[in-house]
């Protein structure tokens, strides 16, 4: 595939690195004029200096041609710009962001950007994992400012023995999945029992999912 990436940064340059062993071909776009010069000395006549949100540049770097276009700078606005213009300008079959503020992952979806990739959330899912198993796990944004909140149950948990009939919910909160110690999903019906080291998968508007956390985790 040919695909371009506007940022030569940090980011840009592993992602590229990556593609080019991947058997990818690849182009950089970049506004630093070092960037761009340490980009070439590691792979070639393969970048250029410009703003990659300008018509001029990206005809240039042969978004026309592409198959993806991947947005990796620092700045959302100008991420969204670069994949808006690769997009509706010169028809490219998939976009791809990189976002740095969490916020503006539902406008990005709302304007047809194919894929956005949030760097708070990879990080938060890369620290919830070394959270103890009793920690809040995977908060993750769900359409309609809800969240899909999943938990292991400690052994102190208050639920821990209960019926599912039995805890009470937040309002507007669901339980879609009981996954046990071994793996196996459990019933939902209302007589099934929460055990210890069951996690708890639940879809909870934003505002009541600290509450849910506190139903399910504190200790009886």
């Amino acid at each position: 595939m040919y695909i371009v990436v506007v940022g030569g940064g940090m980011v840009g340059f592993h992602l590229t690195r990556a593609l080019f062993n991947a058997g990818h071909e690849v182009f950089v776009v970049d506004t630093d004029a070092k960037r761009v010069e340490e980009l070439i000395e590691h792979f070639g006549n393969v970048a250029i200096k410009g703003d990659g949100s300008e018509p001029s540049i990206q005809s240039a770097a042969g978004v026309a041609r592409a198959d993806i276009l991947i947005a990796t700078t620092s700045t959302d606005e100008d991420n969204l710009a670069a994949c808006q213009l690769a997009k509706h300008k010169f028809h490219v079959p998939k976009t791809v962001t990189l976002i740095n503020n969490p916020e503006d992952e539902n406008l990005f979806d709302i304007l047809g950007i194919d894929v956005v990739v949030s760097s708070t959330q990879l990080l938060l899912a890369a620290i919830e994992e070394e959270l103890p198993a009793h920690s809040p796990a995977h908060l993750l944004p769900v359409r309609g400012n809800r969240e899909a909140v999943a938990i292991e149950i400690a052994i102190a948990s208050g639920v821990v023995g209960e019926k599912l009939d039995n805890i009470k919910l937040p309002p507007d909160t669901y339980i879609v999945a009981i996954v046990g110690r071994d793996g196996s999903l459990k019933s939902l019906d209302g007589d099934t029992l929460i055990q210890a080291h069951d996690e708890v998968v639940a879809i909870t508007i934003g505002d009541q999912a600290e509450a849910l956390l506190e139903v399910l985790s504190t200790e009886g």
